[in-house]
């Protein structure tokens, strides 16, 4: 292949996953999402690197439209992550019970409607288990139908580079082989051993940042502070890095590890955020997309709450993991990638970050951890 391979994310959210994809160099085409707060960000982040997006239900689409969309005949990459929370031990673990959990098979049937040559599927290690197991079991069984050799692996983004422990179910079928490799060699490990270098840590991804409150953080894309009760202030400064706090739940980040997974929440619900290992708060969205290996060049725009920037944030795929699995699968199949030709230029950009200094203060004043605050106005200096 001579061409960058082609690729199409659905369910994408902000775009971790593309972002991975265009970081190794693949030609990402199209994003597909029903969210439209989630299209803001990934347009902003995609469109001046080539890709472009459509807010769609994924079940009212045929593949027909999706390859019109991204002006394509044939697909080489069909990648996503179909909504998590039906399967997520940190949700209610509905399952298939949960409309929501039926998007796997629209999925599927996508893939078979376009007959991409690599499907990549991401979701939460619990889908292994959701059902007694049959979810990935009927998943595998139906795309090797297709025609596809289907290998799947809990994939510990720390593992590629992320300075987070995240664990990530990541499916990886391929047409028209007699097997592959699966997964990707890892580049990282907690000592360092073995040729690899050591996990990033919470202190590598966030010391050069500075405090939310200082006034050298204005001028930080999405890096702001959230109010905090008395109460919870003095919770935090007695909790010791890497604990939990045994009746907010809140966890301290520790200097020397990689983070906590990051959640996303649902609804009006804004999950606990884990507590930065130095200043007595909870992580910035900022800090939050560096736990998540975002480069500072990803913008939340002004234009959205503070809510759906930690939740986008909390969905995503992290890009470098992301990465990894795509030069994983373009090593197997021989494919030609290059970053330079997926970078763009990020100055190109519209401004997202519309609002003052003084108009985030009072923003934050009226609402709360990204959501409705009901109480008593909050100072503007520490507000959420």
């Amino acid at each position: 292949m001579s061409q960058r391979p082609t690729a199409i994310e659905l369910f994408a959210g902000c775009g971790g996953l593309s972002t991975g994809l265009l970081d190794a160099g693949y030609d990402v085409r199209l994003g597909v999402d029903i969210d439209a707060p989630s299209i803001v960000a990934f347009d902003h982040n995609h469109s001046y690197r080539g890709t472009r997006s459509i807010r769609a239900d994924v079940a009212e689409l045929t593949g027909a439209m999706l390859l019109e969309a991204a002006g394509l005949k044939s697909l080489d990459l069909l990648a996503g992550g179909p909504p998590c929370q039906p399967f997520s031990v940190a949700g209610k673990r509905l399952g298939l019970s949960d409309p929501r959990g039926h998007l796997i098979a629209e999925f599927v049937r996508l893939a078979g409607e376009i007959r991409p040559r690599v499907v990549l599927l991401e979701n939460v290690p619990a889908l292994q288990t959701s059902h007694n197991g049959d979810v990935v079991r009927a998943t595998k069984a139906e795309l090797e139908e297709l025609g596809y050799v289907v290998r799947w692996e809990i994939l510990n983004a720390a593992d590629y580079g992320v300075p987070q422990a995240r664990k990530r179910l990541i499916l990886v079928a391929v047409r028209d082989v007699v097997d592959f490799a699966y997964p990707p060699a890892t580049t990282h490990s907690a000592t360092g051993d073995d040729g690899k270098r050591p996990y990033l840590t919470a202190k590598d991804a966030l010391q050069d940042l500075p405090d939310v409150l200082s006034k050298e953080a204005e001028s930080i894309p999405n890096h702001e502070p959230t109010a905090h009760s008395p109460s919870m202030l003095a919770t935090f400064a007695l909790l010791e890095p890497g604990k939990r706090d045994p009746r907010s739940r809140h966890d301290r980040l520790h200097p020397g590890r990689p983070g906590y997974t990051l959640r996303a929440g649902s609804g009006n619900f804004s999950p606990m955020r884990p507590i930065h290992y130095s200043y007595d708060r909870v992580v910035s969205v900022r800090e939050s997309a560096r736990l998540q290996g975002f480069d500072d060049s990803f913008i939340w725009p002004d234009s959205l709450s503070r809510l759906q920037q930690y939740r986008q944030v909390g969905n995503a795929v992290p890009p470098p993991l992301a990465q990894a699995v795509g030069e994983h699968i373009a090593e197997i199949l021989g494919w030609h990638l290059d970053p330079a030709a997926s970078a763009g230029i990020a100055d190109t950009r519209p401004n997202a970050l519309t609002l003052t200094p003084a108009q985030r203060a009072e923003r934050r004043a009226r609402y709360h951890r990204g959501g409705a605050s009901f109480g008593k106005a909050i100072p503007a200096t520490h507000a959420g």
